[in-house]
């Protein structure tokens, strides 16, 4: 499965639940200024996150709820926002374990059936943060991801003992993959913008993009400076592993051009690479780059891309066990996730109505 642009965790979670590019839903990075609200979104700060007027679109609890039908959700990014809340929820707490979630997943299944959630949405962090800590092929990589499996076990064991099994359907996905950095991979930009560009300049947006904008008392003229001067670099030097656009010259297939909420300038890095500046990292002294892990590049790079399985009843009523899919993006979930429940779609950008194509 393909994740959407950009490959970050926030727009990929909200995509994932509500079938909307992120420039669609509005969650276009995990950092941003909305120059409307004259507001930052800030992704790490809950008493920002989880205002409504950030997040568009309906996620499928919402959906199921409208419908009848009750939902649980365990720290899925959006969840805690008030206007879509679930009917059961647990809030984001980092030390929770993966088995933990997975008793309460089970222990929602043994309420009375008249106050069981029919749709659960599970979150479990902990292969990005090592992920990032340690690199994709860090020391403790390979510990975590049996942590995950086992704790996917423990939830088809519980389901088999309450003869639960052949009645629900799982679905496993992530939100992108991971690519791992060095400090030999690094871009610094400041040696690349003019002092003036550099100072009429709010925060960087969007990372581990260098998504640009002015700050309101800038010159006319900054937005078009600025991009004359990453890409002037890009044709003086033989390799600049990086793409800048205008907002509005965004490739069409990035899907990110709609909104004000995304940069005027928006530079992709090469996978692998990452935008710095001497302030933030000096590679003569600094043993290395941190983090060893990145993800947030284009979305189509095989080190982005992220896992689609599913079984169950409903599913194997299209699907045989053992079916391959053909690649598709991850917008179609949603769609997926309505044709399990029996639900009507609300409005989004997927276009297979649930139904995938399969190659195997």
């Amino acid at each position: 499965m393909n994740p959407s642009f950009p490959s970050i965790t926030f727009p990929n979670h909200w995509t994932l639940v509500t079938g909307l590019y992120p420039e669609a839903h509005g969650i276009v990075a995990n950092e941003f200024y909305d120059p409307e609200l004259k507001e930052q979104f800030i992704h790490k700060k809950p008493a920002i996150s989880q205002q409504p007027k950030w997040w568009g679109g309906e996620p499928i609890w919402t959906t199921a709820a409208s419908q009848g039908k009750k939902s649980a959700v365990i720290m899925w990014p959006g969840s805690a926002v008030p206007s879509h809340l679930p009917t059961y929820l647990v809030d984001y707490i980092r030390g929770t374990t993966a088995i933990d979630k997975m008793d309460t997943t089970l222990n929602w299944l043994d309420l009375p059936i008249e106050s069981r959630p029919q749709m659960i949405a599970v979150y479990i962090p902990q292969i990005d943060q090592k992920g990032h800590g340690g690199g994709p092929d860090g020391p403790q990589m390979n510990r975590n991801l049996t942590q995950v499996d086992e704790a996917i076990s423990h939830l088809m064991d519980g389901l088999k003992k309450r003869n639960l099994d052949a009645l629900v359907d799982i679905v496993i996905v992530s939100d992108h993959g991971m690519a791992p950095t060095d400090k030999s991979r690094l871009i610094f930009y400041d040696d690349i913008l003019s002092t003036e560009s550099l100072r009429y300049l709010r925060e960087r947006e969007a990372w581990p993009m260098l998504n640009l904008r002015p700050v309101e008392n800038a010159p006319s003229h900054i937005v078009d400076q600025v991009y004359e001067e990453l890409h002037s670099y890009t044709q003086q030097v033989p390799e600049a592993h990086f793409r800048v656009y205008r907002r509005e010259d965004v490739p069409a297939r990035f899907h990110y051009s709609s909104t004000l909420r995304i940069a005027p300038i928006v530079t992709i890095p090469d996978v692998g690479y990452s935008f710095t500046t001497h302030d933030e990292f000096d590679p003569d002294t600094a043993p290395c780059y941190r983090p060893r892990g990145i993800h947030g590049y284009d979305n189509m790079a095989p080190e982005m891309r992220a896992i689609f399985m599913a079984k169950g009843p409903n599913v194997m009523r299209d699907y045989a066990p053992g079916t391959v899919l053909a690649p598709f993006f991850n917008i179609e979930v949603y769609g997926f996730l309505t044709r399990l429940l029996a639900l009507d779609a609300a409005p989004n950008n997927g276009t297979l109505h649930g139904q995938f194509i399969s190659v195997k």
